[in-house]
């Protein structure tokens, strides 16, 4: 009997993500990078705080093995988590950081008119 192996001469391809830690643009979000086998999303986590006209944003993107998606919005400080899980899927932090600077000059609107009352 002829026993036939079978080599692939490919490696099997791992994800691959966007990835920076606490970037305050997105344009330093960009590094491509190989997840470990284990990881199956991409992740973009953006959190976003302001006072007194001051606003500031972060944005973090990882790869993971579990990825929640979720929001928050606690007056003055918001995060929102997004998940994805094809190939450079988490390009984008923008649509992320519009939504929460919305939500920044809504609370600041309401926070300057309560002190001026």
């Amino acid at each position: 009997m002829l026993k036939i192996k079978c080599f692939s001469f490919f490696p099997a391809s791992s994800l691959q993500c966007y990835t920076c830690t606490s970037q305050s643009s997105n344009t330093n979000c960009m590094v491509p990078t190989n997840c470990s086998a284990s990881d199956t999303s991409c992740m973009t986590s953006v959190v976003a705080g302001g006072i007194g006209g001051f606003t500031m944003s972060t944005i973090t993107k990882t790869c993971e093995a579990i990825c929640k998606e979720s929001g928050l919005n606690a007056g003055i400080v918001s995060s929102k988590v997004s998940c994805c899980s094809t190939n450079l899927c988490n390009t984008s932090g923008a649509s992320s950081i519009k939504s929460t600077y919305i939500i920044l000059v809504v609370a600041l609107g309401f926070l300057v008119t309560l002190l001026r009352q």
